[in-house]
């Protein structure tokens, strides 16, 4: 099928693949190559990103991973080759080429000459490798190299990029989880490993949490902003490459390990966590490298959430007016997560013309949790007059609800990326190929919900901070009364153990031509490309809701510490003695049909999502302007099965057809349920051009303009016509009426698509720094957004009222980044070792939604509209010192949320600081501090009057301290 597919697509690609191979075919004869490696002799460290000029040809390259340059077509003769890299001086050698061809390899520091100075390594070595690569790019991008994610107190890839300029991140309890680029939602980015495609482990998103990626397996991130042609162009904000280390980026053997224990006051327990990577050029034909990481971490998080939203309890017979929550939850976690990463890199180079390699990287996230929970339901009670005051901030309630619940669940990630492919060159041809396999896997085994219910309590909540409302109390004994176990009994248990697979084949190839028009230098290249793609979840559900045993919450205490809130303080639930009982009597209790088969069915799915691309791209060089342009045609074929699951109360009615009347004339009825499958199946297809220029207007001056069109495709979730359908029957003057609600997918949406445009200069003032200023403009089309629509038939079903996502119509997104970041070396003495970087994101955007009952105009979800980041760092002898902020504005997270008001989540500041000492020349003492201001995480319900509380997480600090080893 690969195979048959592969073919498919070739043939689906419009583009003149005859007028290419002709244009390819047209050579220069007697032309050689020209090859080397640049690296700094100090470290036998391979330099990447170094600006390689032929000055006689105009021709300019940049240095890849392991410092290799390449030219062809090359004409015999002597030539001026230029070497520029940040942080030293351009270094000029004099090159003969003959018909044989010539090499030229360069070390930084290998001669005493003034123009060779050695390339300064640690936090100033970080920032000339990201500059380096940053200048040379044909596209808008940014780099992190993998000093400077060591340097950082950064549990995983998410944490470590977020400090470059137009990025933040989504937190989930304290840590980074999803990139966001741009402001944009990180499902209209993407993520790759080597330049592969990450697939999602998660059920419905196609956005992949990078959290599950330890920072130690990395050598560079790259963030691309402006895509070209022979790039994937499903994405909008843009895509986060990670690549890790190869065997050929250093000279002979190459180790680094660490070694550190990290400390959580919230919880106040120790994490292990140690890291090993070791390289190795064997020949100058064979390289290996690989990494290993293990990060054992536990912490806590003390939660306090608004269930319902804030209601309206205007009410003239209870005198009561003003918004009060509905329910007050209290939630209280204990985490531990443990991630487990691999990496082996394998380079093979047979001839002088030929590279292969084999990439592999291998990630394990387990996410262990425990949530103690408390709901008070102050709607369920009445409202004791003498005691209320809305206006003064605070109401008592008698004959409250209260639930406590226990969440015990296992979460596991794993990602598997294997990559092989290469790289032939022969004469003025390059041919790139590759063959790639990605699978991503989340589950949750044997989790299982608990739940147990009291009622008739007497509690108030106290709001006059309306942004951390609390729990108060007439007296001792109501206090007691809602904190006495014992008053709790077993309302249900819930199971699960669900799974969802997303596996991924791809199949590459690339042929380039270099070339001349006139005196000027032009590539031309074409490729195709193949994306095979087979995601599906399965989920098993039990729920046990009738006779659970004569047991209350007494039965299974056991001590928590929670202290933002009394009435949660007495004590929880054990998770080991409740998970003894549940398996001693579970085939006593009585399974809920209805709430199991929805649970099991109506999230299930198959989907496959096949994407055929081909693509044709030119580039030109005249004087210091680069042109990359062309155009890509990407085909997506998309099937998927899933379920639709009916359940509700119907009339009985006799033979005859009339209702069967109980003894009080009320209609008898049942509870039925049925699983329908269906199908949806739809493709389509994308011109896509986009433009690159690049203008160097100075060594040290480059300006950037470009335009690409992108598609990113709808989420699994939204696409596959999966649904929940729960009906009513009742009877109206003898007649039975049916009412049907639902929340289904919808197989008809299309594809996002956008139109972006880049603008930027960059400076790069005493070869050490830069100040760039950029400017970016979205034009999105088709966006995807839930309404609820009214009297409608989906697949044969007619709906009162269905929850459903549909395309809007067009949203735009426009912004400024502006970045600063310099070595301050001309400052005298001690000083001299202060490095400083600031950059500031700002981003303005609007879209119009059909909500249905109203049109609105909102700002994208997930967009924060200001963003920076400040590193301070210094850096003299054996003392290294960092501190950082990260801060990022307010973000719409719901649209109409709980049909009360939209969410937003608040600005974020969050400060980190690290330092080191070099007790020997390849040891160092390390500690970090992460979240060392304890910014907690804090949602709001937005409304004329004001925020409201809906969620409010603090996690407090986390310490860490180590050694690090590398020789």
């Amino acid at each position: 099928m690969p195979l048959y597919k592969f073919t498919k697509s070739l043939r689906r690609s419009i583009l003149a693949t005859a007028s290419t191979g002709a244009i390819l075919l047209t050579g220069a004869a007697n032309a050689a190559d020209l090859s080397g490696r640049v690296s700094d002799t100090a470290d036998s460290l391979a330099l990447e990103g170094a600006l390689v000029r032929i000055q006689e040809l105009n021709r300019r390259t940049s240095t890849a991973a392991d410092g290799s340059f390449y030219f062809s077509g090359i004409p015999a003769g002597d030539y001026t080759v230029i070497i520029n890299y940040i942080g030293s001086d351009p270094i000029t050698r004099t090159v003969t080429v003959t018909e044989a061809g010539a090499r030229l390899d360069v070390a930084y520091g290998a001669h005493a000459d003034v123009d060779e100075i050695i390339v300064v390594k640690g936090l100033r070595g970080s920032l000339n490798s990201s500059l380096s690569k940053q200048r040379a790019a044909d596209n808008v991008s940014n780099f992190l190299s993998a000093d400077s994610a060591g340097n950082f107190p950064d549990q995983n890839v998410s944490e470590a990029v977020r400090r470059i300029v137009g990025l933040s991140v989504e937190n989930d309890q304290g840590e980074g989880r999803y990139v966001v680029i741009r402001g944009l939602d990180p499902n209209l980015s993407s993520s790759s490993v080597g330049g592969v495609r990450l697939p999602s482990p998660e059920g419905g998103d196609r956005k992949v949490a990078l959290d599950v990626i330890p920072s130690e397996l990395l050598e560079t991130v790259e963030v691309t902003k402006s895509l070209t042609p022979d790039m994937d162009a499903d994405a909008i904000g843009g895509n986060v490459d990670i690549k890790t280390l190869s065997g050929f980026d250093r000279d002979g053997l190459f180790v680094k390990a660490k070694i550190e224990g990290g400390y959580n006051r919230q919880q106040e327990e120790w994490s292990p966590k140690v890291g090993l990577t070791i390289a190795n050029k064997f020949s100058d034909k064979f390289a290996v490298a690989g990494s290993i990481s293990y990060y054992d971490r536990k912490f806590g998080t003390d939660n306090k959430e608004i269930d319902g939203g804030w209601i309206d309890e205007d009410d003239e017979d209870q005198e009561i007016n003003g918004l009060i929550p509905e329910e007050l939850e209290l939630r209280d976690y204990v985490v531990e997560r443990k991630r487990f990463g691999a990496a082996l890199n394998l380079d093979y180079r047979p001839s002088d013309s030929t590279d292969l390699y084999l990439r592999t990287l291998y990630s394990d996230f387990k996410d262990s949790e425990l949530r103690n929970r408390m709901e008070m339901k102050f709607d369920e009670g009445e409202f004791d007059l003498d005691r209320s005051d809305v206006d003064g901030g605070y109401v008592y309630v008698d004959g409250i609800e209260a639930d406590r619940d226990l969440k015990d669940r296992i979460e596991t990630q794993k990602i598997l990326s294997i990559s092989g492919g290469g790289e032939t060159r022969f004469d003025s041809f390059t041919a790139t190929y590759s063959i790639s396999y990605a699978k991503a896997q989340e589950a949750e085994p044997d989790r299982l919900d608990t739940s147990f219910a009291g009622e008739d309590f007497n509690s108030g909540v106290d709001f006059t901070n309306l942004l951390f409302p609390r729990s108060i109390f007439k007296n001792s004994d109501d206090l007691a009364a809602l904190q006495d176990l014992s008053n709790y009994e077993v309302d249900s248990f819930e199971y699960s153990d669900n799974i969802t697979e997303d596996e991924q084949i791809a199949f590459k190839l690339d042929i380039a031509k270099d070339m001349y028009w006139g005196d000027n230098p032009v590539l031309i290249k074409w490729g195709a490309k193949a994306r095979l793609r087979d995601k599906f979840r399965d989920n098993t559900f039990l729920a046990y809701d009738g006779d659970l045993g004569d047991v209350t919450l007494n039965d299974f205490s056991t001590a928590i510490d929670y202290p933002i809130d009394l009435a949660l303080g007495n004590g929880g639930i054990d998770g080991v003695a409740l998970r003894d009982y549940y398996a001693a009597n579970r085939s006593s209790f009585e399974l809920n049909e209805l709430d199991t088969l929805i649970g099991s069915k109506a999230v299930d799915y198959d989907a496959e999502e096949d994407i055929y691309a081909s693509y044709i791209m030119g580039r030109i060089d005249m004087g210091g302007l680069r042109i990359t342009g062309g155009v890509r045609y990407e085909y997506t074929d998309f099937k998927t099965t899933s379920n639709f699951v009916q359940v509700g109360e119907v009339v009985v009615v006799d033979g005859n057809g009339d209702p069967v009347l109980d003894g009080d004339g009320d209609p008898e009825t049942d509870d039925i349920s049925s699983v329908t499958e269906v199908s949806g199946a739809q493709d389509y297809s994308h011109w896509l051009p986009s433009l690159n220029l690049r203008y160097e207007a100075r060594e040290d001056l480059v300006l950037r303009a470009a335009y690409f069109r992108s598609v990113v495709r709808p989420n699994i979730d939204d696409v596959v016509p999966t649904g929940e359908i729960e009906f009513e029957e009742e009877l109206d003057g003898g007649e039975i009426v049916r009412t049907t609600e639902g929340t289904i997918g919808n197989e008809n949406l299309v594809p996002m698509t956008a139109h972006n445009f880049d603008v930027s200069v960059e400076w790069y003032p005493n070869n050490d720094a830069v100040l760039s200023v950029g400017a970016f403009y979205k034009d999105i089309s088709n966006f995807v957004i839930d309404r609820t629509v009214e009297d409608v038939t989906v697949n044969g079903v007619f709906f009162n009222e269905v929850v459903r996502p549909y395309n809007g119509d067009k949203a735009t997104i426009k912004g400024i980044e502006v970045n600063y970041q310099q070595a301050l070396t001309f400052l005298p003495g001690l000083l001299n070792g202060l490095i400083v970087g600031v950059n500031y994101t700002y981003v303005d955007s609007n879209a119009t939604v059909d909500l249905g009952d109203e049109i609105r105009e909102i700002a994208l979800p997930k967009t924060s509209k200001h963003v920076a980041n400040l590193v301070l760092g210094y850096e003299k002898g054996p003392i290294t010192l960092r501190a950082a902020m990260t801060y990022r504005d307010a973000y719409l997270d719901e649209l109409n949320a709980a049909g009360f008001g939209d969410r937003y989540a608040l600005s974020h500041t969050q400060w980190d600081f690290s330092a080191s000492y070099d007790i020997l020349e390849n040891v160092k003492l390390y500690g970090e501090v992460s979240n060392a201001n304890d910014e907690p995480f804090r949602a709001v319900h937005r409304t004329e009057d004001g925020d409201y509380l809906m969620q409010h997480e603090q996690y407090d600090w986390t310490a860490n301290m180590g050694v690090k080893v590398k020789f």
